[in-house]
């Protein structure tokens, strides 16, 4: 015999704000595809969290030892708020009219991160019950590294006062054992707050040792800086293979942002990829010191502070050859040769979409030749087969969502 689940405690009343992060259950019998990871995947397509994550509760019992009816729960965290009833609404798949939608199945949290233990059970209230494996939850996002975060921080805070939590805190991040975006995800908002000052501090610090570290390291082996340049048309897969190969190498690895800040967020990494490098990007001069193989201490420009470049590798990928690009930085003559620019990559390397090659600059046609038989496979070719949905698809989706008649203005 199996007992069905009861309504969540929490459910939005009617005509109820809107709110960011509410949870659904619903037993087997009413789902509307037949497998919960389906049923939680036709939800998440109508309703569209920014995150989100289910899991099928089927080993739950009873304080008396029957089974519970297997039931779905699924977290859905949005951008905006979002009027309880028009979630209802789509979950149903917007049958009956909107403001009828029945939001009993629907259960508010204040905190994305109580929801998130619920799906396993690692909340307080539910520590008796059937503890699931992080890795059964089906989510947007690396769940068994969230759940894991948030154990942390309970485990932390438990019986300890918010000036002890911080120190501790601090001691965590001086040492190296958290970096600052671990402790951010961890601390609650208000907690953070009260140590955003100190954190910065000792993280400034931190950095610090990180500097002297990787100078003492390059210094001891007398390495050069290598610098790989990548270029080809747009969808060549030059950012996925340049990814690629750090990853393979182990190499932590980061990647430039928009022209007015391309450093926003480096951590000093040893790795970087200067992404889609355009004329515009750089002037010449501030390219060349970063692109210098033997200077490991150049100073970046970044929005808030300049920042030491701390890296050994360093790929660059580009739609222009490194010709191309010197080219469209100088339309007349230069006193900055071209050859300054070209002593300093160790590969160049063009992208197609079939194939790699590994090239060389002639100077006497002042193009990139091809090195004989350097021809390789793109790997990155078959991943992109059939990955774009086809011009008709997009158009008749698009159609489709325009000839809807309800009323989408209540959101």
């Amino acid at each position: 015999m199996t007992k069905k689940t009861d309504p969540p405690k929490n459910t939005p009343p009617k005509q109820s704000p809107k709110v960011r992060c509410l949870m659904y259950t619903q037993q087997e019998d009413y789902w509307i595809k037949r497998d919960w990871q389906d049923e939680g995947k036709r939800i998440v397509a109508i309703t569209k969290p920014q995150h989100w994550a289910a899991i099928c509760h089927d080993k739950d019992v009873t304080k008396d030892g029957e089974s519970v009816t297997p039931h779905i729960h699924l977290v859905l965290y949005f951008k905006n708020p979002r009027s309880p009833q028009n979630v209802a609404w789509e979950i149903g798949n917007r049958q009956g009219k909107r403001e009828d939608a029945q939001t009993e199945r629907l259960e508010f949290f204040k905190r994305p991160n109580n929801a998130y233990s619920y799906l396993v059970h690692f909340t307080e209230h539910a520590k008796d019950k059937y503890q699931y494996d992080p890795n059964e939850v089906l989510a947007n996002f690396d769940f068994p590294k969230k759940i894991a975060a948030i154990t942390k921080s309970v485990e932390r805070s438990n019986g300890k006062k918010e000036a002890d939590l911080i120190k501790e805190y601090l001691d965590l991040l001086y040492d190296g054992t958290l970096s600052l975006s671990e402790i951010e995800n961890e601390l609650s908002g208000s907690l953070y707050a009260k140590a955003v000052t100190r954190l910065k501090a000792v993280s400034d610090k931190q950095t610090d040792f990180k500097i002297k570290a990787f100078l003492d390291n390059i210094s001891r082996k007398q390495t050069m800086k290598t610098i790989i340049y990548l270029y080809g048309k747009a969808g060549t897969g030059k950012t996925r293979l340049a990814k690629h190969f750090l990853t393979d190498r182990g190499q932590d690895y980061f990647i430039s942002g928009s022209s007015r800040d391309p450093f926003q967020g480096y951590a000093n990494q040893n790795a970087v990829i200067l992404d889609e490098l355009r004329p515009d990007t750089f002037r010449f001069d501030d390219l060349l010191e970063l692109l210098d193989p033997y200077r490991f201490d150049a100073m970046i420009p970044s929005r808030y502070s300049d920042k030491v470049l701390t890296v050994d590798t360093l790929i660059i990928t580009s739609p222009y050859s490194p010709r191309q690009l010197y080219d469209k930085m100088f339309s007349d003559a230069s006193v900055d040769s071209f050859a300054q620019l070209e002593r300093r990559l160790a590969s160049v390397i063009e992208i197609t979409k079939d194939y790699l090659y590994h090239v060389t600059y002639d100077t006497k046609t002042q193009a990139y030749l091809k090195i004989k038989n350097s021809q390789s496979p793109n790997p990155i070719k078959a991943r992109q087969e059939n990955k774009h949905p086809q011009p008709d698809e997009v158009y008749q989706n698009f159609i489709s969502h325009l000839n809807r008649n309800e009323d989408t203005s209540y959101d």
